[in-house]
């Protein structure tokens, strides 16, 4: 077993998830590729060479939020040393400052949504096109999303597992449900979960893959923009657009807020009304 594998045992020892043990590794084999030395050599390591690291980092162009998450996980790595190997390294990387900014950079429009959701389309890709929807209605996010099972689909709301494991409703509006029924149609029927291929249900590869496919095949969006998130935040502008109280908004994004829950509760058949005024109408493009 390699100092990699080791590094990833030991972060599933520590509860952390398979996507960010994933992401810790390839970071950490960056770093090493970079660093250059062997591992004995490697508890000599300074400020100075975490410094250069993330001048390195920054000189590859990388975003801040980017390098912050590998100078994360270079300290996760350090901290594994020392527990597992004794190397009694006292440095850590630094993160980054970010000045806290109101504005968010270039972001997937509604028109965007409808020529992705119109290519996809002209594919008859038709569990596409549902994944698309779900995204756009629900403001889920790609974890979330794939918990839906076809038992569900009827209802006017799911409850499903969303982030820090605590479970949450998402509101499911009358446009999705026909969408849900036209899928159903054509569904390989391989699992309970409502998103499923040949061999059972998909993963979020899979979603993040159709989503830059499709976005290719419309042509003219960046495909920078174009990804899971991205919906969720379009979401959240679309529900502002329609007047709904930014609380509620963050509320069914599943943000967690010091507020009470009643509020959603009382007006869930409004929001349902609201949400699906939402529209994703075919033009020729």
């Amino acid at each position: 077993m390699n100092i990699l594998d080791e590094f990833a045992d030991y972060l599933l020892e520590n509860e952390k998830s398979k996507n960010t043990i994933s992401s810790y590794k390839k970071d950490i084999d960056q770093f090493l590729k970079w660093y250059g030395g062997d591992l004995n050599s490697f508890s000599e390591v300074n400020k100075n060479a975490l410094k250069d690291f993330t001048m390195y980092l920054q000189n590859e162009n990388l975003s801040i939020k980017t390098i912050n998450r590998r100078i994360v996980s270079l300290n996760q790595f350090i901290k594994f040393l020392n527990d597992i190997f004794d190397k009694g390294i006292a440095v850590r990387g630094k993160p980054l400052k970010i000045e806290n900014q109101n504005f968010i950079d270039d972001m997937l429009e509604n028109s965007d949504v409808i020529r992705i959701v119109n290519a996809a389309e002209r594919e008859r890709d038709i569990r596409a096109v549902t994944i698309f929807y779900t995204l756009y209605y629900t403001g889920a996010r790609v974890s979330e999303m794939l918990q839906i099972k076809v038992k569900d689909i009827s209802k006017d709301s799911i409850n499903i597992k969303g982030k820090g494991s605590k479970y949450r409703e998402i509101l499911i509006p009358k446009k999705l449900k026909d969408q849900f029924k036209r899928y159903l149609e054509v569904r390989y029927d391989t699992s309970e979960y409502l998103f499923s291929g040949q061999r059972g249900p998909i993963n979020r590869q899979t979603v993040h893959n159709e989503i830059k496919y499709y976005t290719g095949k419309a042509r003219g969006i960046d495909k920078e923009i174009a990804h899971a998130h991205a919906f969720r935040h379009l979401y959240a502008q679309n529900l502002a657009g329609l007047g709904v109280n930014p609380v509620v908004i963050s509320q069914l994004l599943g943000h967690s807020l010091n507020v009470t829950g009643l509020y959603i509760q009382s007006s869930k058949r409004e929001l349902l009304k609201i949400i699906n005024n939402l529209e994703l109408r075919k033009t020729n493009s």
